[in-house]
């Protein structure tokens, strides 16, 4: 299943748009992009290394005249033009600019990797403040309905009690689960504000855009109805962090050829063909005038070959980090998903058991009141029963909340969908 399946199964066209916007204009996609084109090009610098490279060098001097030229009745300078095409190239003996191209490539991968786990946590933290936005909504929706009946039973208490019928106990506790309930409405407001702002930012836009764009309540989305799961190796494919880990270990593997390299000599073939003239630049390009150089040179490190062997220690350990780090990130991911299947079955429980909970807590709350109206009970009875109506819809809608949540989490946890991301080192199209 891929990403944009996944997000499918929510049924919630806003949701769907808004991780369109938030792939397309994220400032964080487009940072982990530029990575990505940061990387492409030391991949070519790497290769231009291998090949050899040719410059054209030229120019005009002028010398004063020498003493013992004066003196002879010579006072004119010499004039020297200069026109020379240069190769240099470094043979690659020991494989140390080629290991240094593979480094590069792994390093590349690993960007691209590190972009697939941006998007899939980019895509995750939109779907997870979107779906506490409309949580948060119903909430408000929850604790407004409540309120209402409330007002209600308080305008009835105050008149039984204005008709004698009842003590000013029964009015000031309906008062009071009135205004307690009243207080509990800004509270939720600032936080709906607060996820309306998150999502906004996530997009890319100004904190203001949920508010200013998508004014409609929507209600919850709907849970995905299907969860397929792979192998293990399959979801270590699909894992871009856990991919990112392997390519950082690939590259810090070909970091160690580089050092090693630095052991031995080091050759490099010159050669430079144009021409030289001491005179007017009329006469530069005559045959006679022609120079060429050609040469062979290598370098052999002595005295800092002590420094040179711990360099190649310094990146064997941080060979043998890279891997740890990768085998603990694999575990990581393991647990991750285990952690969110656990979740879902656990929160999906409880939502089922607070729906009917919520149900026989309004019937209650019901019951209450008409004993209240028919003189039965004291308000007491029903402040307790509409205290409880109103913590159990609340907490059925927070737990509605707490299912999307745990799919979201499993989303995050397979790093993003179930399409994997790309090959691994070993596979052909790395690069």
């Amino acid at each position: 299943m891929s990403s944009d399946a996944f997000w499918a199964e929510f049924h919630d066209q806003t949701l769907l748009d808004l991780i369109k916007k938030g792939d397309a204009h994220s400032l964080t996609l487009l940072g982990a992009v530029e990575l990505i084109t940061q990387a492409q090009q030391q991949v070519r610098v790497d290769v231009g290394n291998l090949l050899p490279s040719a410059q054209l060098a030229g120019g005009s001097s002028y010398a004063l005249p020498t003493v013992a030229s004066e003196l002879t009745g010579k006072t004119a300078g010499a004039v020297t033009n200069q026109l020379l095409g240069q190769l240099n190239w470094e043979i690659d003996f020991w494989g140390r600019l080629r290991r240094m191209l593979e480094a590069g490539k792994a390093e590349l991968q690993a960007s691209q990797a590190g972009l697939g786990a941006a998007r899939a946590s980019l895509e995750a933290s939109i779907a997870s403040s979107y779906c506490n936005l409309r949580m948060t909504e119903r909430r408000i929706a929850v604790a407004e309905t409540n309120l209402q009946q409330q007002a209600e039973d308080k305008r009835i208490a105050e008149a039984r009690y204005r008709l004698g019928d009842t003590s000013e106990l029964d009015f000031r506790q309906a008062e009071a689960l009135y205004e307690q309930t009243k207080a509990q409405i800004p509270g939720l407001r600032q936080i709906l504000a607060q996820y309306q702002h998150a999502v906004s930012v996530l997009v890319g836009e100004t904190p203001d855009y949920f508010l200013t764009h998508e004014t409609a309540d929507t209600g919850l989305p709907a849970a995905p109805s299907m969860l397929p799961l792979g192998a293990p190796r399959d979801l270590l494919r699909r894992r871009p962090d856990v991919m990112q880990a392997e390519y950082n270990a690939a590259a810090q593997s070909a970091a160690i050829g580089v050092a090693k390299a630095a052991l031995f000599p080091t050759f490099s073939l010159t050669g430079a063909f144009g021409y030289s003239a001491t005179g007017s630049v009329n006469n530069l390009f005559r045959w006679d005038n022609r120079a060429v150089e050609y040469g062979v040179g290598f370098t052999l490190p002595i005295f800092d070959r002590g420094k040179l062997i711990s360099e190649v220690k310094i990146q064997d350990s941080l060979f043998r980090q890279a891997v740890l780090s990768y085998q603990n990130q694999v575990l990581i991911a393991q647990q991750d998903v285990e952690d969110g299947l656990a979740a879902i079955a656990g929160q999906a429980g409880q939502a089922e058991e607070l729906q009917r909970a919520s149900a026989a807590a309004a019937r209650a709350a019901e019951l209450a009141l008409l004993q209240y109206r028919g003189g039965q009970v004291d308000y007491t009875t029903v402040s307790t029963a509409e205290q409880n109506q109103a913590q159990a819809a609340d907490s059925w809608v927070q737990a509605q909340g707490g299912v999307l949540q745990a799919h979201i989490n499993v989303f995050r946890a397979l790093g993003g969908g179930w399409t994997p991301n790309g090959p691994g080192p070993h596979q052909e199209g790395a690069e």
